[in-house]
């Protein structure tokens, strides 16, 4: 086993499959995949973290800011 693992052969004596090539747009989809994610998780347990007063504060920001981008 450890054999077939240094030479790249399966057991049954066939070569391993290669992987694809890595290209900038497939990199791209797979960070972008990895980043919503780990965005779904975020705001989630940042909610649970801030106490009610931090939660008011930061909805008040983003507000000021939605709102100062139709301006």
């Amino acid at each position: 086993m450890a054999v077939n693992r240094l030479t790249g052969e399966k057991p049954n004596g066939q070569p391993k499959r290669e992987l694809p090539k890595l290209t900038k747009s497939v990199v791209s989809q797979l960070m972008a995949q990895m980043g919503r994610k780990g965005g779904k998780i975020g705001g989630k347990r940042r909610a649970a973290n801030m106490t009610d007063e931090q939660r008011s504060a930061a909805a008040s920001m983003a507000a000021k800011a939605r709102w100062a981008k139709q301006a």
